[in-house]
């Protein structure tokens, strides 16, 4: 109706930053007539990948031009939204071996085993753990517990000991907070047949991305990253201690990957910004 409406006013329709999976793609091809009137009324359809763009045009859309991922783009993070002096000083006093994000059944295990045999190795080194559904984080503790590490829930009121092994993120919205303090991340929903999380807000902070491999709902931007060596998949176990023992040899630069996406991220938003001048 909103999109009807629009059009019989004659006011320009623009679909912005536009990402359409195959699983998506098959819902809106089942009511194909309906699909193609309703996308069809676009006057400019922008979108991420080429795969969106495939989509689109067998869902009626008329012009349609592949500008990439907006997020690329984003504003830095709020320097006034900051974690309390206690998490801070914490986290400052350890080495963080690797910042498991977004992470789905089983792969919060599979990073703890990760800790707990490269432990010896780096000696004060944490896991930190912030899992895509918040409400498993009794099911995600009971296991860690299991292989015997030491786990604190972030909004505990209890003071953090000081032989902690994992610190476990149970809220929403402060994930950037707690990217500033990691160099190495975790991109869950890869290791299992979810396709992936977006790896672009850790990215844009300078960490360096390890993944699984299934990665399907992301693949044109994983496929930069690890152009630019900003990413690389693993397997296993093994290849997860291997890959993150190569990057800490090689003491990579985060400034150095920053600057990478804001270089991407500046040339998006110019194109972007170009195309939608024509239509305001």
């Amino acid at each position: 109706n909103m999109i009807n409406n629009i059009k019989k006013r004659n006011v320009p329709l623009v679909l912005l930053n536009s990402r359409i999976t195959k699983k998506t793609f098959n819902k809106w091809n089942k009511i194909i007539l309906f699909s193609k009137s309703i996308f069809s009324k676009f006057d400019i359809c922008l979108s991420q990948n080429n795969e969106t763009s495939t989509f689109l045009k067998k869902l009626g859309a008329k012009n349609i031009k592949k500008n990439g991922n907006l997020k690329f783009s984003e504003t830095s993070i709020n320097k006034k939204n900051k974690l309390n002096k206690n998490v801070q000083k914490f986290l400052n006093s350890k080495k963080i071996l690797l910042a498991a994000i977004s992470t789905h059944q089983n792969e919060e295990i599979f990073c703890a085993k990760v800790l707990s045999q490269l432990k010896k190795k780096y000696l004060n080194a944490i896991l930190l753990i912030i899992p895509r559904h918040v409400e498993r984080v009794n099911e995600i503790s009971n296991k860690i517990n299991n292989i015997r590490l030491n786990i604190h829930i972030h909004s505990s009121e209890k003071k953090i000991a000081n032989n902690t092994d994992v610190y476990l993120v149970d809220t929403f919205g402060e994930t950037k907070l707690f990217l500033k303090y990691c160099k190495i991340v975790f991109m869950g929903g890869s290791l299992i047949k979810h396709g992936g999380q977006n790896p672009l807000e850790a990215a844009r902070l300078g960490c360096r991305i390890i993944h699984g491999p299934n990665i399907d709902n992301f693949k044109e931007i994983y496929a930069l990253l690890n152009k630019s060596r900003v990413s690389s998949k693993i397997n296993n176990i093994i290849e997860a201690k291997s890959e993150i023992k190569n990057i800490l040899s090689k003491n990579f630069s985060s400034k150095k990957n920053i600057r990478k996406l804001n270089s991407i991220g500046k040339k998006i938003l110019f194109n972007n910004q170009k195309e939608i001048n024509k239509y305001i």
